[in-house]
């Protein structure tokens, strides 16, 4: 296409310069054999397929790089369906093998003979067993048993708390309900005190006037006593 585009615009060039002659165009009217100038048909032509030769292959280009990209993605997608399943059987401690060519063979088998993984290719399983196997260390800490312990042991201090929450609660009821016997303690020895000042209020009123006639009364007798001496 390249050659016919650059056959065509130096043709197109020399007929414009009058080097060359325009294509002649035959068309047909009423059944009469007419041939006129194709100019504007050469000049469209050449156009066309220019624009055709500069975009054509960039769209070609963009659309084989999509398609690639998108390739990618899927196998990236596998990969990594792949690698978490590794992952987790690896946390599970289904893998015993130490040496590296071992470990990743036995992973790959188990990916291999996995019935999810049946439509992925050995490449995508293999480079699932690599990852798996780098990842070996970071499943040996955080293993299930390992995650499952934890999860206890956080269970028994989350029981623990909780005990010692209510406890706090029953601490706090307690306090709260002698605080209210203080107060009506308090609040009944006032009373009493009350009481008590106002009964010797009483007391003192109702012995004044005894005092006083006890007092006259004696006044009394020592005046005769006086009398009957001086007799």
């Amino acid at each position: 296409m390249a050659a016919a585009a650059t056959a065509l615009v130096v043709a197109t060039i020399l007929a414009a310069l009058g080097l060359m002659p325009w294509i002649a165009v035959p068309v047909d009217i009423a059944g009469e054999q007419i041939w006129i100038s194709g100019r504007i048909v050469q000049i469209s032509a050449t156009i066309l397929i220019t624009v055709l030769c500069v975009y054509l292959p960039s769209s070609l280009r963009v659309l084989r790089l999509e398609t690639s990209h998108r390739n990618f993605q899927v196998g990236m997608d596998d990969i990594t369906r792949a690698y978490w399943l590794a992952h987790a059987a690896d946390r599970a401690g289904a893998f015993e093998l130490e040496r590296e060519f071992d470990a990743i063979r036995e992973r790959y088998l188990f990916l291999q003979n996995h019935p999810e993984l049946a439509e992925l290719e050995n490449e995508v399983l293999e480079m699932a067993a690599k990852m798996s196997f780098e990842s070996r260390e970071l499943a040996t800490h955080f293993s299930d048993e390992k995650i499952a312990r934890a999860r206890e042991m956080l269970a028994h201090r989350r029981a623990d708390t909780e005990r010692l929450n209510d406890k706090i609660t029953e601490a706090h009821a307690a306090m709260r309900e002698i605080r209210r016997a203080l107060e009506d303690v308090e609040m009944e020895e006032n009373v009493v005190q009350s009481q008590i000042a106002r009964l010797r209020e009483d007391f003192t009123e109702l012995l004044g006037p005894i005092e006083g006639a006890s007092a006259k009364k004696m006044g009394r007798g020592r005046l005769r006593v006086a009398t009957v001496d001086g007799e």
